[in-house]
């Protein structure tokens, strides 16, 4: 059988969130606070994007964004790696937008809608 989108889509973020080191999300305690103002940065973006391009900030629609961030990035030199909570690995946008994505995805705003459905919750910052 197979699994409906909500929940590959589910099970895809978790990985992405595991391969990226980041299994302590959405506790960002330990991070320092220019990676906290990025990070943020770019889940806002994320947000943006999502909510203008489909009206829907779901967990297909971050999987399916993710996917392709990923997609672009691995024909060029990028190759993903353990996120840590130091500049260097902060200083790459594929890392910074990848972490937004999967801190969207477990910081329970992926009820997010346009439209006619209810508004989510917003940022967690």
């Amino acid at each position: 059988m197979r699994a409906s989108p909500v929940v590959a889509a589910g099970r895809e973020l978790a990985a992405l969130t595991e391969r990226l080191g980041l299994r302590s999300l959405p506790d960002t305690s330990g991070w320092a606070p220019t990676l906290l103002a990025a990070v943020d940065q770019h889940a806002a973006a994320v947000r943006d994007i999502l909510l203008l391009s489909s009206g829907s900030l779901g967990s297909v629609e971050l999987a399916a964004y993710a996917r392709g961030i990923q997609d672009v990035a691995l024909e060029g030199p990028w190759r993903p790696s353990h996120c840590t909570k130091d500049a260097d690995w902060g200083a790459d946008w594929v890392n910074l937008r990848l972490a937004a994505v999967c801190l969207l995805a477990v910081a329970g705003t992926v009820a997010m809608t346009v439209g006619g459905g209810e508004a989510g919750p917003s940022l967690f910052f």
